[in-house]
């Protein structure tokens, strides 16, 4: 049995997975908002109060006692880890570590507590002999005890595993399709505040980033275009999705007037998704992409599958965390889970 915890800013999503030989069965599922008045609604005001109340009430849903709970994976909230894939020579233990410390420092937002690091020999690189590739994963001391703090206050009296999003995505893919043997597949998570990219292959360099535009961004562009309130533009979007922000003809338009197609949210999204690939190729010259999957609370939009194919000329795929996980009820939106059960399955393989 493990639990796998995502604790974001729109909503916290909490499963509970069991297993049985190869066969993982959701137990338990549910999701809670993390805001009382959807109009008022802000990331980046969310309180730890918010996340400990929301949780709690998550908890309470569905019958699961935080008290009782051994085998918890929680994610870490926000961009708050640097991952990144480091060549260095091979080194012996300590010295690895110390090395690995020195480059953490290089990427961390430091904030005056010590580097809390975790990394994963890779192998032998294939592109310089005698060198091998190392997969660092680092935050800081404070961002853990933060992050601790908030899950015993839930209620938890094991504060279990925490994973960071990129990690709990990777692995969710894993599971579902296994590892690209050639090539690199593109995961975008598309969450409220913001959309984790995460690029990787067998032989590819793992590569990860954060766009600040989801599905808060989003409503705020309806909201303005359409003076509406927050809960409306919400509304709206699900209902039209990349169309809520058309621009609509007047009726004395000429038919064949020449129209300039107006830059919108989704037309950022999608030049900031090509920026990150374009940099992927350049560091990486030899790469090509196979596929994108898109997943998180926002996947599902209305058109956007289709938008982000035609724009960045590529294929693109729904990744459903279910797909190889048995699921006995139906779920309105069963991408917004992606990073919760990515976080259950490592509880698993522990």
């Amino acid at each position: 049995m493990s639990i796998g915890l995502d604790i974001g800013h729109f909503k916290s999503k909490l499963i509970v997975l069991s297993q049985s030989g190869e066969n993982l069965t959701v137990q338990k599922i549910n999701s809670c908002n993390t805001f009382s008045d959807l109009n008022i609604f802000d990331p980046e005001t969310t309180t730890k109060a918010q996340w400990v109340a929301s949780i709690q009430e998550l908890c309470k849903s569905i019958k699961v006692s935080p008290k009782s709970q051994k085998d918890l994976v929680s994610s870490l909230i926000g961009s708050s880890t640097t991952i990144k894939q480091i060549l260095t020579v091979e080194m012996a233990g300590e010295e690895l570590v110390q090395a690995l410390e020195f480059e953490a420092k290089k990427h961390i937002p430091l904030d005056g507590t010590d580097v809390i690091m975790d990394y994963h020999i890779i192998g032998e690189s294939s592109k310089e002999v005698g060198k091998i590739d190392v997969l660092l994963v680092a935050t800081t001391k404070n961002l853990i005890t933060q992050h601790n703090q908030l899950i015993k206050e839930v209620g938890f009296k094991k504060s279990g595993v925490f994973d960071a999003t990129p990690i709990a995505l990777t692995n969710l893919y894993i599971h579902n399709k296994g590892i690209p043997e050639e090539g690199a597949n593109v995961i975008l998570n598309i969450g409220s505040k913001s959309t984790t990219i995460v690029v990787f292959g067998k032989d590819q360099d793992f590569f990860t980033r954060e766009l600040n535009i989801a599905g808060h961004k989003i409503n705020k562009a309806i909201m303005e275009k359409s003076n509406v309130t927050y809960g409306e533009a919400e509304n709206t979007k699900i209902e039209k999705g990349i169309k809520s922000l058309e621009a609509t003809s007047s009726n004395d338009e000429v038919s064949f007037s020449i129209q300039v197609a107006e830059k919108t949210i989704f037309t950022n999204f999608v030049e900031e998704v090509r920026k990150s690939l374009r940099y992927y190729m350049k560091t990486n010259p030899q790469a090509y992409f196979n596929k994108i999957y898109l997943t998180g609370g926002s996947a599902n939009l209305i058109g956007i599958k289709d938008f982000i194919s035609t724009n960045l000329n590529s294929e693109v795929e729904l990744l459903d965390p279910f797909e190889k996980i048995t699921l006995n009820e139906n779920l309105d939106n069963p991408y917004q889970y992606s990073v919760a059960v990515g976080c259950a399955l490592r509880g698993l393989a522990k």
